[in-house]
């Protein structure tokens, strides 16, 4: 099952402190991801060393990279 992890993003966008999880594919990954979004700050949900989207701070996701 692949690892993702979400990331806070911060001042000039830097990634901030990320939290991993397990997902069987991107469309679960990012339901997760939803729950565990700071409705505050834009994240980043990268599997490995892709990024899979990015959810803005009002929680709006966009689709990252190429599959």
């Amino acid at each position: 099952m692949p690892s993702y992890r979400i990331y806070r993003v911060g001042h000039a966008g830097r990634l901030l402190l990320g939290e991993a999880f397990h997902a069987e594919n991107d469309a679960l990954a990012i339901e997760t991801a939803r729950v565990l979004q700071d409705a505050e700050r834009p994240m980043e949900l990268w599997e490995g060393g892709r990024l899979v989207g990015r959810f803005s701070s009002l929680g709006l996701f966009t689709a990252g990279g190429s599959g």
